[in-house]
């Protein structure tokens, strides 16, 4: 079967104009191969503290020969929640009106943030910006990128560079000029920008030069300590050797027994430890494994359960977790880990499979049941569109195709409000899950206690001409909006609403 989408052009990554607060992270345009139409995505970047709320895109549409083709499509995307460094757009198809479009440019016109400030662009070019540098590339030797790292921190992976009215900061951090720490690291670019590379080789020089004298001060304790050593060290084996046989043994013997307890108390971490300490002692390897094995088939339990009884063994002493925290996952996780760390012990790596199916099913647990939150209380299309991707994700989960069909209901109720269709219960949408197929119908008759034939008998030509030009005008907005939005087909058709449930009309587009 062939890809439902084709991709064919790309923008190049990170377009930014002087002054804005986003940068475009990438963009592409694809081709609906079932439909023909032409959709373009965007995925925009804040770059700045201000939490963004909505922001309008130009997009020009472009040919094979990249000139212009037709007029520009302006695109807004409301209720958005970006805070510094998130992305937004990437899931929101445009749909573009020429089918003949193989390329296109993309600028951000207009921002509007939390605190209602506006900022509008000033027609700047967006141009993309040129990659961090590695201080591998800065430098080309290994001793001066550890001085640098010494210097300013063992996170610096950059060189400090400035672009345009932007600096990149030594941990990687995007950041304006007027700022004058980084935004991640808090280190200041004065002190970057200002580095004394002479200066830098220099105390790379110097300390190497210490390394080597401290190296060799050391080389000669050592040689004159193994001297010593081989004059003394025979003679006290001698009397230690059969003092540390009997006291060994009694010490590993106390030893084992200890850990032991640990492991009857439900210490599997403790007894583990105490169990590694002992090494080959007896059986201990096989009792460390054998505690952690315990921990985890625990934690298989808790996972069941869900219950906060088990919180000991997956949390470090004073950490605390959010109330409303997936339990279940939380151990099913640490269990996951530790049967793959066990390996071939006993059944470790059918549990470790078992135990990864309960955690895929505990996360969309979670996922499912905050699906069912949005479609009860959103307010907007884009809550609802956010609850159909996210069913789609799922898969086939309890309810989750019939979650998705109620997304569809959902979205054409927005649909319909949006375009005066009102409370008319005439119009509803279904969605296919099984063939990706969004049906919107025009029901002729509800209710209705006639026969077809009386009924069809009944509706005069011109009374079913309207009713065929109404499904026909309105099938390119359903259209547009369930294939640029859900990416599925979409099929508009008008019927008689009897069991049979046959359509008697269809429009096909």
């Amino acid at each position: 079967m062939s890809e439902r989408y084709a991709r064919l052009s790309a923008l190049p990554e990170n377009l930014y104009s002087v002054g804005s607060p986003v940068v475009i992270a990438a963009g592409a345009l694809l081709k609906d191969n079932q439909t023909g139409k032409v959709l373009a995505q965007l995925k925009i970047r804040n770059i700045q503290n201000k939490i963004i709320k909505a922001a309008t895109v130009t997009i020009t549409p472009l040919d094979t020969v990249n000139q212009p083709l037709g007029s520009p499509v302006d695109h807004q995307y409301l209720d958005l929640n970006a805070a510094r460094n998130l992305d937004f757009g990437q899931k929101v198809p445009i749909s573009l009106p020429d089918a003949a479009t193989r390329a296109f440019s993309a600028t951000v016109t207009q921002v509007i943030f939390s605190d209602n400030s506006i900022w509008t662009s000033s027609g700047a070019p967006w141009e993309p910006l040129s990659a961090p540098v590695p201080l591998l590339n800065a430098f080309l030797d290994s001793e001066l990128i550890k001085q640098y790292q010494i210097k300013f921190g063992s996170d610096c992976k950059f060189a400090f560079k400035a672009e345009q009215d932007l600096w990149y900061c030594s941990c990687g951090a995007l950041n304006h000029q007027s700022e004058e720490s980084c935004h991640n690291c808090r280190r200041t670019s004065a002190s970057q920008s200002g580095l004394d590379l002479e200066q830098l080789k220099a105390d790379r020089d110097e300390r190497l030069q210490r390394e080597a004298a401290e190296k060799a001060v050391a080389e000669a304790k050592a040689k004159k300590t193994r001297k010593l050593a081989m004059i003394l060290v025979p003679a006290a084996i001698v009397v230690i050797v059969a003092g540390s046989l009997i006291f060994g043994s009694l010490k590993n013997s106390s030893a084992y027994n200890n850990a032991a307890d640990l492991l009857a108390s439900g210490d599997y971490d403790g007894a583990a430890t105490a169990f590694e300490a002992l090494g080959d002692y007896k059986d201990s390897a096989d009792q460390a494994k054998q505690a952690m094995y315990d921990k985890a088939m625990a934690l298989m339990s808790y996972g069941e359960s869900g219950s906060d009884e088990g919180l000991s063994l997956v949390l470090s002493e004073g950490e605390a977790i959010s109330s409303d925290a997936n339990l279940s996952k939380l151990y099913y996780q640490e269990a996951v880990e530790i049967f793959e760390s066990l390996d071939t012990y006993k059944d470790s790596r059918k549990m470790a499979d078992s135990a990864q199916y309960y955690l895929d099913q505990s996360v969309k647990s979670g996922i499912y049941n905050t699906v069912l939150q949005q479609l009860e209380n959103g307010e907007y299309m884009e809550d609802y569109i956010d609850a159909f991707w996210t069913l789609m994700d799922i898969g086939d989960y309890e309810d989750s195709q019939g979650l998705a069909s109620l997304a569809v209901s959902k979205i054409f109720e927005c649909i319909k409000e949006d375009f005066g269709i009102g409370d008319d219960d005439r119009w509803k949408a279904t969605y296919d899950a099984e063939n990706q197929l969004v049906t919107v119908a025009y029901n002729m008759s509800p209710g209705s206690t006639m026969t077809p034939e009386e009924f069809l008998a009944s509706v005069d030509a011109s009374t079913r001409a309207s009713i065929e030009a109404s499904v026909k005008d309105t099938w390119y907005v359903f259209e547009d909006v369930f294939t640029g939005y859900l990416g599925v087909s979409c099929q508009v058709c008008y019927y008689l609403d009897w069991d049979s449930g046959e359509p008697v009309f269809t429009y096909a587009g």
